[in-house]
């Protein structure tokens, strides 16, 4: 009996999930969605919406990961996201919190940013793993990075249990075990067929302040 292949996604479909489950999210997290739909929907739609954009945080950080282990230059990588992360910030805060910069919120960029520096140690100093982590975690949730704690814990699972698929899907189910679709992530996360796609990569990065941007106009073009 033929077996059926199902590691059928490349890296940069599972970008492209990613990107629209983020946008579904962020339509409601903005509260654009209150503007564009009547009140009594547009609260049924805002949960659905949150509950979907769930799915796409898992994949982006798999996907850094992947890049880490994958990159031929990691100091490239690492000036990449924190250049964006910058780009970012006014975005993200216009769009969520309509300023220009809230101390209290860092986007998700600075995240996956400390996230990176922290895999650096890690490869490097093997033995001090859990102080990275430590570290990391301490850094993200001092700062106020979007996921804090939770995306460094996150980060280091995907790393550490790359190689063992069931013990990788557990550690991710345990740690966003308090958003529970997020466990969703898993099923395009386990159809990835260790393949890079067509190369796209800086139109992702541009979408994450793109997007924001495109939404705190819309909010002030309908309010």
């Amino acid at each position: 009996m033929k077996q059926i292949n199902v590691k059928i996604f490349s890296s940069a479909v599972l970008k492209y999930i990613a990107m629209l489950t983020m946008l579904i999210d962020h339509i409601a997290a903005s509260g654009l969605i209150f503007l564009l739909i009547d009140a009594d929907m547009s609260t049924r739609l805002y949960f659905i919406s949150r509950m979907i954009g769930r799915i796409a945080f898992p994949i982006y950080v798999f996907l850094l990961v992947e890049g880490f282990v994958h990159t031929k230059d990691i100091k490239k990588y690492i000036i990449r996201i924190a250049l964006f992360a910058l780009i970012s910030e006014v975005p993200f805060d216009l769009a969520f919190y309509n300023t220009v910069f809230d101390i209290y919120h860092q986007n998700v960029m600075w995240e996956l940013l400390i996230c990176m520096i922290m895999l650096c140690c890690i490869r490097k100093y093997q033995e001090f793993g859990v102080v990275f982590v430590g570290a990391a975690c301490f850094i993200a949730w001092f700062l106020k990075f979007d996921y804090e704690y939770i995306g460094v814990l996150a980060v280091a699972a995907m790393y550490f249990f790359r190689e063992r698929i069931i013990y990788r899907n557990i550690s991710a189910a345990i740690i966003f075990a308090f958003e529970p679709t997020a466990f969703f992530s898993l099923i395009p996360i386990n159809m990835y067929n260790g393949k890079k796609g067509k190369d796209l990569k800086y139109l992702f990065y541009l979408f994450y302040p793109a997007h924001l941007l495109a939404l705190f106009f819309a909010k002030h073009m309908l309010q």
